[in-house]
């Protein structure tokens, strides 16, 4: 078994390009910086977006950085249900199935295409964790809450870049299912592949 990793329970977000930034937030406007994450060069902006699904319906979340190449809203599947989309559970990422909606601020509106995701439960790693740990980027593994011995999580997704801190990400909607909160930990029981 590995040595604890501590579990970061991340609230929905959103990610946006470059351009549906702009149209946000405006011309010029870069955004202002609200606190850093505990990944190198992550951070959470001031800005808020209305993320409004195919009901009408729709919940405000903040947005991240730096910018993604394309915008991605990752939800809780009871968020999803909420704004009536029916959205895939996917790795942080990858959008192929990933679902639209239209995100909205008082400067301006983007219609938003495969956008919409509900993240898989993900282990950030850096690479002299993942050598440590003998795991690659990409590999599928299962973890061990620690002080729990029946608590296990199953298709966690290893991500590995020289900036990575070790943290388990997980959507609230699974740490509320596993009674889990940040500042717990978790230790990696095998690869399932």
């Amino acid at each position: 078994m590995s040595r604890p990793i501590p579990v970061e329970v991340i609230p929905s977000h959103v990610h946006v390009s470059a351009a549906h930034h702009e149209v946000l937030f405006g011309e010029g406007n870069a955004g202002t910086v609200r606190y850093e994450l505990s990944q190198a060069g992550q951070f959470a902006y001031a800005e808020m977006v209305d993320v409004i699904g195919a009901n009408g319906e729709c919940v405000t979340l903040r947005v991240l950085g730096p910018h993604r190449k394309a915008t991605q809203v990752e939800l809780t599947p009871t968020e999803a249900r909420l704004l009536g989309i029916d959205a895939p559970l996917a790795k942080s990422g990858d959008l192929a199935a990933a679902k639209p909606c239209r995100l909205r601020t008082a400067h301006g509106t983007v219609d938003a295409q495969a956008s919409v995701i509900v993240p898989k439960p993900h282990l950030h790693l850096s690479d002299s964790e993942a050598t440590a740990l003998r795991l690659a980027h990409g590999a599928v593994v299962r973890v061990d809450v620690v002080g729990d011995a029946t608590c296990v999580i199953e298709g966690v997704i290893v991500r590995v870049h020289p900036t990575y801190r070790a943290r388990l990400h997980i959507h609230q909607d699974l740490a509320r299912e596993m009674w889990l909160h940040s500042g717990a930990h978790v230790r990696i029981r095998d690869i399932q592949h």
